[in-house]
């Protein structure tokens, strides 16, 4: 199993240029989730997860949005730089073909997790009331995402080959 990569925000003293680092790793993982569950909306069947699925990718986009709104505020004349994807400290979360239901929802779940801890070490390197409080609501919001996939993952273990022998079950009103 390959470790996670760690990521850190410093706790005490801050520099700006950290936080727009801060900023622009949050803003890629944004990005980067959305599209794993724009892939995960295509590769289910189940038209009831598939909601889910487009849900959450709503959410990522929203979330992205609300951070480079940040951005714009604290670095009104800089342009925000995306880090390439192996900068970026969260776990690996890659939908791919190959890939379980249940295998696709548990990285998902990782994600979720790691960039809820992101937002709540980030809270403590904000500076004004507005900036603390965007933080802890999108870890809140990440957080939720994970409880959400956790209940969704008890659902794929169960019936991860019933698509498969039932096709029709899942087609939808």
């Amino acid at each position: 199993m390959q470790r996670q990569k760690e990521f850190y925000i410093p706790n005490d003293y801050c520099l700006m240029s950290e936080i727009k680092r801060i900023l622009e790793i949050a803003i890629k993982s944004e990005i980067d989730s959305a599209e794993n569950y724009r892939k995960m909306v295509d590769m289910t069947k189940i038209y009831l997860l598939k909601d889910k699925f487009k849900f959450l990718e709503n959410e990522e986009v929203g979330h992205k949005k609300a951070l480079e709104n940040l951005f714009k505020k604290k670095f009104p004349n800089e342009e925000i730089i995306l880090p390439e994807k192996g900068e970026v400290p969260s776990p690996e979360f890659e939908v791919r073909d190959d890939m379980q239901l249940s295998d696709m929802i548990k990285k998902a779940m990782e994600a979720e997790k790691w960039a809820s801890d992101y937002y709540k070490k980030m809270e403590g390197n904000v500076e004004s009331e507005d900036e603390k409080a965007i933080a802890r609501y999108l870890s809140s919001m990440e957080e939720s995402h994970y409880y959400l996939l956790k209940s969704e993952l008890e659902i794929a273990y169960n019936f991860e080959l019933y698509d498969e022998i039932h096709e029709m079950m899942h087609i939808g009103p």
